[in-house]
């Protein structure tokens, strides 16, 4: 169930199953002291395996160990350094992507028909009738997926998927690429997304 990709611009990814134990990811973690003041908050075990899980992915992309902040907006970043990072989780799913110069966007999702409910949220009135046509759930969900990608780069400025960004027609594939645009600024993105037999991740550099 493990995915990873490192490309030759510097771009590492990795998402995979938090399966294992808090004591296992503290075994793992070689700076847990740096983070144990603010892991001692965490009230859940949801909470306290996803903390873990985040810092010790990013360990093992990088190499080394690093210190993962987050400033006002709660995103997320590397102290001391260059590195670019974007963080999701989808119930026991985590994925991390790192990038030495570029911002980078991703998100994982499990495949779940709840899109069909909600899609005049994230969908314009023009998505509708080019994407949900033929009432694709799975499409539906890598259009939801690269939205939240998207936000992860652009912050505020796309708070609201259905007016701000628009994904433009794509076919559906196992592994493919989305073509998308921020709407008031005409800025356009190129995102890549994966499939698998139950979850879907999506990624884009800025």
């Amino acid at each position: 169930m493990k995915f990873q990709i490192r490309t030759e611009d510097g771009l590492s990814i990795l998402v995979k199953p938090m399966t294992e134990t808090v004591d296992e990811l503290i075994e793992k973690l070689g700076n847990f002291n740096v983070y144990k003041s603010d892991y001692l908050k965490l009230t859940t075990e949801k909470r306290r395996l996803e903390f873990l899980n985040i810092r010790v992915g990013f360990n093992a992309l990088l190499g080394k160990d690093v210190l993962i902040m987050y400033n006002e907006n709660g995103k997320p970043y590397i102290s001391d350094s260059q590195w670019n990072i974007s963080v999701s989780h989808s119930k026991k799913l985590i994925a991390l992507a790192v990038h030495p110069s570029k911002t980078v966007g991703i998100d994982v999702e499990y495949f779940s028909d709840k899109v069909q409910r909600i899609y005049k949220r994230f969908l314009s009135p023009i998505e509708q009738e080019e994407l949900f046509s033929d009432n694709d759930t799975e499409k539906l969900m890598i259009v939801w997926s690269a939205k939240e990608a998207l936000y992860k780069i652009i912050g505020k400025e796309a708070v609201d998927f259905a007016q701000q960004l628009r994904i433009f027609p794509f076919e559906k594939k196992e592994c493919g690429e989305i073509e998308a645009e921020h709407k008031p600024s005409l800025k356009r993105f190129n995102l890549n997304y994966s499939t698998t037999s139950e979850y879907l991740v999506v990624y884009c550099l800025a």
